[in-house]
């Protein structure tokens, strides 16, 4: 990876999601904020946790970018062990509140992923990345280097991620901007945020916007779903791909459900066993 882009993302993350931030954060992330995509992600959670329980008890868990908790307690509520990371305090802060109850099975690291990597222990049964991926400059090389951190039977668990933009339809594409328009009136900073955007589509990323950096996605059309199925599958990985709708607005989510419009995507990959090492336990 680039160390001094991704040092600098990290940074501009730790700074969007101050005290003010972390409270904001929950209406602008979809997958906290509306039940149905969080049904979604308990029903993944469930399925990636009981096949790493097969092999492993409890399972390791190792949390990217855990932010405020929402996504980390599932897994402590199932009986796993868990480390969770992010760069934000204040996020840790209220994920130390909500997960309060687990705290023999929870390890709290501040900082970045890439110190984590360097120092974990592992290994790790389940690698979770929750709308984390997309806010990396180079998300397909921090996916190289978490792979030797997983145990033999390890999965990497991504959810909440944007498709390419380029492989949405013209109408998805329409509907999941008129979604973002929106829900933004609704919130401050309309104008800076629609100039943003505007710049965004015409110049791509300014590596002195701390906006930028806090949301990489915006800056080069969402993710590459193609290309991470064809690095995992490559390394050796069976892989699931979900698709879905997810928008920050409440009406337009509803909606999207109801046609079954899809802009966002999650991953489970599975390291392939031999046949004759698939029962270790």
């Amino acid at each position: 990876m680039n160390d001094r882009i991704t040092q600098i993302a990290a940074l501009a993350n730790a700074s969007m999601y101050d005290a003010q931030g972390t409270e904001d954060y929950v209406d602008a992330a979809p997958h906290i904020k509306h039940a149905s995509l969080r049904q979604l992600y308990a029903e993944l959670a469930v399925e990636v946790y009981d096949y790493a329980a097969r092999y492993s008890t409890p399972p390791r868990v190792l949390d990217m970018g855990a932010g405020e908790g929402s996504v980390t307690l599932p897994f402590l509520e199932l009986g796993a062990q868990v480390t969770a990371v992010d760069v934000s305090q204040s996020q840790l802060a209220a994920l130390s509140t909500r997960c309060e109850a687990f705290g023999d099975r929870l390890q709290i690291h501040c900082g970045s992923i890439e110190e984590v990597i360097r120092s974990a222990p592992g290994p790790y049964d389940i690698i979770v990345a929750n709308s984390f991926l997309h806010h990396l400059p180079d998300y397909l090389g921090l996916l190289r280097e978490i792979m030797p951190l997983l145990s033999p039977h390890g999965q990497i668990f991504s959810f909440q991620d944007p498709l390419s933009y380029a492989s949405l339809g013209t109408f998805t594409r329409a509907y999941k901007d008129a979604a973002y328009l929106s829900w933004r009136l609704s919130t401050g900073d309309v104008i800076g945020g629609l100039l943003r955007r505007l710049r965004r589509s015409r110049e791509g990323f300014l590596e002195d916007c701390m906006e930028d950096n806090a949301e990489y996605h915006a800056t080069r059309g969402g993710m590459d779903q193609d290309a991470i199925l064809e690095l995992l599958e490559g390394e050796g990985f069976d892989c699931q791909i979900k698709r879905y709708f997810s928008t920050q607005s409440t009406p337009f989510q509803k909606l999207g459900e109801t046609w079954k419009l899809e802009n966002t995507f999650g991953v489970i990959a599975r390291k392939k066993v031999a046949k004759n090492n698939s029962q270790s336990n």
